[in-house]
C-alpha cells in the first residue's frame, strides 16, 4: 500500500479537526477550515494553526461556547464572562534532544534539564512573556484577553510554575512602559504541556493572572479559578 504523502496527512489533520471542532458545537468552524485548507501547503503552518482546535476543544469539554475567529483566534463564553484568547503554538525545541541524550547517558543520577538560556539565549517563561508582548495588536479593546501557549517541547514544566513566571516577567516589562494601553490588555498566560505536575491533583495546563491589566473589565473570581482548574486531572 503506498504511504501518505505529507499533504495527504495534512488534509487529514484538517479533516480531523474540523469534524471534532463541530461535534463539539464550536462555531463559525467554516472560517477556521478555510484558513487551514489556505496554509495546507505549509505543515508547520497547519500545525501552529491546529492549536487553535485544541485549545478550542478543552474550553468546550468544559461547558463553554467557543467561536473560531483570527485576531484573537477564540471568542469564549464561559462562567458568565465572555473573553478572548490568542493561542501560540511552541515547537519542540533543539534543548529537548539535548536534554533526551543527557537522560539517556546519565540513567539513575539527577540531570538538569529545560534551561534553554545558553542555546536561544531566553529562558522559556521569558519566551512566553515576549510573545505576550509581540500579540498586544490582538488584544481585543474593552475585553479580557488571555495568552494562551500549547507547547510541544519538555522544557516548559512544570505547567503551572512556567506560567506564573511568565506573567511576573510581563508584569516587570509592563512597569517599564505603564502607559502602554494595548500590552494592558492582556489579563493572564495559560501553558498547555504534554505532560504536566504528578499526583493526585496532576495537571498539563497552567494559568496566571497578570497585576497590570486595565481595571475594566474586571476578572471575576470564578473565571479565575476556572482558568487555574481548567487542566486538573
Amino acid at each position: 500500500m503506498q504511504s501518505l504523502t505529507m499533504h495527504d496527512l495534512t488534509n487529514l489533520q484538517i479533516e480531523h479537526a474540523a469534524a471534532t471542532l463541530r461535534s463539539a458545537g464550536a462555531l463559525d468552524v467554516d472560517s477556521y477550515e478555510l484558513k487551514l485548507r489556505q496554509n495546507a501547503p505549509n505543515a508547520a503552518q497547519v500545525t501552529n494553526h491546529l492549536s487553535e482546535a485544541c485549545v478550542a476543544l478543552m474550553f468546550l469539554e468544559h461547558g463553554a461556547r467557543v467561536t473560531m475567529r483570527d485576531s484573537p483566534d477564540l471568542e469564549i463564553e464561559w462562567l458568565g464572562v465572555r473573553f478572548y484568547a490568542e493561542v501560540k503554538h511552541f515547537n519542540r525545541k533543539e534543548q529537548d534532544e539535548i536534554d533526551e541524550a543527557a537522560m539517556r547517558d546519565a540513567p539513575g543520577e539527577l540531570v538538569m534539564v529545560g534551561d534553554t538560556t545558553r542555546i536561544e539565549g531566553r529562558s522559556a517563561y521569558q519566551q512566553m512573556s515576549d510573545v505576550a508582548r509581540k500579540k498586544k495588536r490582538q488584544y481585543v479593546d474593552g475585553a479580557i484577553n488571555i495568552l494562551v501557549i500549547d507547547s510541544s517541547s519538555d522544557s516548559m514544566v512544570p505547567p503551572e510554575a512556567m506560567a506564573r513566571s511568565a506573567a511576573k516577567e510581563y508584569d516587570e516589562e509592563l512597569r517599564k512602559t505603564p502607559h502602554d494601553l494595548a500590552l494592558r490588555r492582556m489579563y493572564g498566560i495559560m501553558l498547555i504541556t504534554s505532560w504536566g505536575s504528578v499526583g493526585w491533583n496532576s495537571r498539563n495546563v497552567g494559568f496566571e493572572m497578570t497585576w497590570y491589566a486595565l481595571p475594566n473589565p474586571q476578572m471575576s473570581w470564578k473565571l479565575i479559578e476556572g482558568l487555574k482548574n481548567i487542566g486538573q486531572g
